[in-house]
């Protein structure tokens, strides 16, 4: 099943939901959301509802970790996170997204009326800026993940220009 990424206001509260299997190529419109996110200046709540979301690969769990890492930076509070299936609460417990999110299990509600998020166009470069950044965040959170994404990491700044390469350092 492809994946897609719906989206919902209601008052200052935001609803994300990634339906499908949500990869890499959906980086660019987390990675919209996230900017949206920085930009406003109420906030009362942000959803992550993951009920109908059956994959998640690293690259968007890391967006999903710098949406919750900077909705508590910017607004003080962390977002919640609803699964629907174990696997994906055992993915998202073994990353040590207990620590970032409230997390909970979805009812079936559901919401109505979700628009459906786009991205702009993204070069390649710039998808794997996206891509390194997100791992990195992922290492941020737990040993366990620093050990298990320090090789791809390395492999992707190793792709970048020497200077880059320390500029990446030095926010890593």
């Amino acid at each position: 099943m492809t994946g897609r990424i719906l989206h919902k206001v209601v008052d200052a509260s935001h609803v994300l939901k990634p339906v499908g299997d949500v990869r890499v190529t959906h980086g660019p419109i987390l990675n919209q959301f996230l900017q949206h996110l920085n930009q406003i200046d109420i906030l009362k709540s942000v959803i992550v509802d993951l009920s109908d979301t059956n994959c998640l690969d690293s690259t968007a769990l890391g967006f999903l970790a710098k949406i919750a890492i900077a909705t508590q930076a910017q607004f003080g509070f962390k977002p919640t996170l609803l699964f629907g299936h174990e696997d994906v609460h055992r993915v998202i417990a073994s990353m040590g997204f207990d620590e970032i999110f409230v997390i909970l299990k979805a009812s079936n509600d559901g919401y109505a009326d979700m628009a459906e998020l786009v991205a702009d166009q993204i070069t390649e470069e710039g998808l794997r800026d996206q891509v390194l950044d997100a791992h990195k965040t992922l290492m941020q959170l737990n040993h366990r993940n620093f050990e298990a994404f320090r090789d791809l990491v390395c492999a992707l700044e190793a792709q970048c220009p020497e200077s880059d390469q320390k500029s990446l350092r030095a926010t890593g």
